[in-house]
């Protein structure tokens, strides 16, 4: 369990299947876009390595790939902007355009990256849409985001009653910092909001960055609805998804490299 729960919140797949591949050609003198995968563990580790084969289909496209290595985001409350000023941080020596990747839970630091330096693309792909001023718990309660008996489905309702208590001091303006404390403690003891502490971070931003969005669902995800995403895509990012048959949620990266990378580098 602890295996899947750690692959749900590592990694996902999806990818538009494209009539051929083809390699994208930068207009004549214009720089190649870098794209950005991120992670914990060190930039040699295992989780590195695991996307070794979508960043050598950039590669072959001519779309260099840095990977960044940031926290766990199950060691913080506040893991979606410590991962965001990460990735600015280890890109402040970059001048090519940057496309950033977000999968499955990474799409709730997306835009704060875009919000705090300048983006070529935000793709996300079988991901957490965030809402402005809103945690993705909140969606979580209010939507159907979550496959039926699915790892997440399971941890969502078994973390129930740590969200409730959320939700009433979310309500309360006169709620202290030692009843945050004490939340927090709670989601840390819980077998359930334990593993997606970054569920119950409310998204800082007052206004969406103005960036291109891309959506990429896997329409087998087994984890994330992608009906769910398909229509936050459109509501929240102002896209149209791809989805792409026959994908899963944390396959995307082995079985579904190739067409993630044609999907990726399209328009560029």
């Amino acid at each position: 369990m602890r295996t899947q729960r750690r692959t749900l919140l590592a990694a996902s797949g999806a990818v538009l299947a494209l009539a051929a591949t083809r390699t994208v050609r930068a207009a004549a003198g214009d720089p190649r876009a870098r794209f950005v995968i991120s992670g914990d563990g060190p930039v040699d580790g295992p989780i590195a390595k695991g996307w070794g084969t979508l960043t050598a289909e950039f590669e072959k496209r001519g779309f260099p790939t840095t990977f960044v290595s940031v926290i766990d985001p199950l060691s913080s409350f506040a893991a979606n902007q410590t991962r965001a000023a990460q990735i600015v941080a280890a890109l402040k020596d970059v001048k090519e355009p940057v496309v950033i990747l977000g999968i499955s839970n990474q799409g709730g630091f997306l835009p704060l990256v875009a919000a705090a330096r300048q983006v070529r693309r935000l793709v996300y792909i079988n991901a957490t849409i965030p809402l402005l001023g809103k945690a993705f718990i909140e969606i979580c309660n209010s939507e159907s985001v979550a496959v039926p008996g699915s790892v997440l489905d399971t941890l969502i309702k078994g973390a129930q009653p740590v969200t409730d208590e959320f939700l009433r001091l979310r309500a309360d303006p006169q709620a202290t910092p030692a009843q945050w404390q004490t939340l927090r403690d709670h989601i840390h003891a819980s077998q359930y909001a334990r593993y997606m502490p970054n569920f119950y971070e409310v998204c800082p931003l007052e206004k969406m960055p103005t960036v291109e969005n891309m959506d990429i669902s896997g329409a087998a995800d087994d984890q994330i609805r992608p009906e769910w995403e398909q229509s936050a895509a459109r509501r929240i990012l102002g896209v149209k998804p791809a989805v792409v048959s026959g994908s899963g949620h944390a396959n995307i990266v082995t079985q579904y490299a190739a067409q993630l990378a044609d999907a990726c580098v399209r328009g560029l």
